[in-house]
């Protein structure tokens, strides 16, 4: 058993939401269920994936997780400390100890700042000042993340998507950090440059040991970078398991129609039947009741639509169906 680098345990993140808040003071108001009761487990020197649909919580929960937004209820552990209830000291650690790469590469970085500066302002605000060392560090991590030292002093604009991404890399491996959450970190890229980047984070892991929350709604994607997949839907975990086994033998329909979905460059299973998934993803602030996935699964019975499934695990595969495939 590996090492267990971050847990979440019962984990909820609510939102109230009004209706109507442009023109009635007494809106009617709801709850939107972004992260609803998640369990689970990130081992060090691993990959963890999220996927599901957007607007199901992925971004939300991966944000709770590192502290960039407070929980509802439920506490997340870092190497076994309830990051909750860090003292001062204890917070800064843990703030150098994860970090995070965004979607869009050109929104997350400041226009008007050189490269330079963008890269070293993790080490800055942690207390390097001397500009020396600071920028040593600097040119180290380009050298690490494959951009030349002469692009130091040139701007975000000046860069194509790849080489942004790989400036927000080198900016979240500034403090050495043990976790780092990538929220659809290849999306926004062109597909070989998605290959080239996906390739950069499995090096730097092999070679810092680093531990990746991986973000994605690309089924293609994760098959390559996870060593576990968690899929989600409506704020909730319905499936979890190995790559290999989630892929080639789903338990949860929802899954089985993800799976569906990912084109085959393969000519010769062009034939193959595809599922196609019907229906809108329910809203988030009134989702059915039972089984979330009742009003879109052709599965569905009376006890579908009453009783919520519980997580289930059996050997190394969780579930929450009330059918399970197979």
């Amino acid at each position: 058993m590996s090492e267990i680098l971050l847990s979440a345990k019962n984990l909820k993140k609510y939102y109230q939401v009004s209706n109507n808040t442009l023109f009635s003071s007494n809106a009617n108001k709801g709850i939107v269920k972004a992260v609803d009761d998640i369990t689970l487990d990130i081992p060090k020197g691993k990959t963890l994936s999220l996927v599901g649909e957007s607007g199901c919580g992925k971004s939300t929960l991966g944000r709770t997780l590192i502290n960039l937004i407070d929980p509802t209820s439920g506490e997340v552990l870092f190497n076994g400390k309830n990051i909750h209830a860090f003292n001062a000291q204890e917070e800064k650690a843990f703030r150098k100890s994860v970090s995070i790469i965004f979607q869009d590469p050109y929104a997350s970085l400041n226009p008007r700042m050189k490269v330079k500066d963008l890269i070293g302002e993790p080490l800055l605000t942690h207390g390097m000042k001397a500009k020396k060392e600071r920028y040593a560090r600097v040119y180290e991590l380009m050298k690490i993340t494959g951009l030349k030292e002469e692009y130091a002093n040139r701007y975000p604009h000046q860069f194509s998507g790849g080489q942004r991404q790989r400036i927000g890399i080198a900016r979240a491996l500034a403090l050495n950090p043990s976790l780092i959450v990538c929220d659809e970190a290849v999306s926004a890229l062109d597909v070989s440059i998605q290959a080239q980047i996906l390739n950069l984070l499995k090096k730097l892991q092999r070679e810092f040991n680093l531990t990746y929350l991986f973000i994605s709604h690309d089924l293609s994607v994760v098959r390559y970078v996870s060593d576990e997949v968690y899929v989600m839907y409506l704020g909730q975990i319905v499936e979890a398991g190995k790559p290999k086994a989630l892929f080639e033998e789903p338990i949860h329909p929802y899954t089985q129609f993800l799976i569906s979905a990912v084109p085959i460059a393969d000519p010769k299973k062009r034939d193959r039947k595809k599922l196609i998934l019907e229906g809108d993803l329910p809203s988030a602030i009134n989702p059915p009741q039972g089984c979330r996935f009742n009003t879109r699964c052709p599965y569905a019975t009376e006890i579908c639509t009453n009783v919520c499934p519980e997580l289930v695990t059996e050997d190394d595969r969780k579930f929450a169906c009330h059918h399970p495939l197979g």
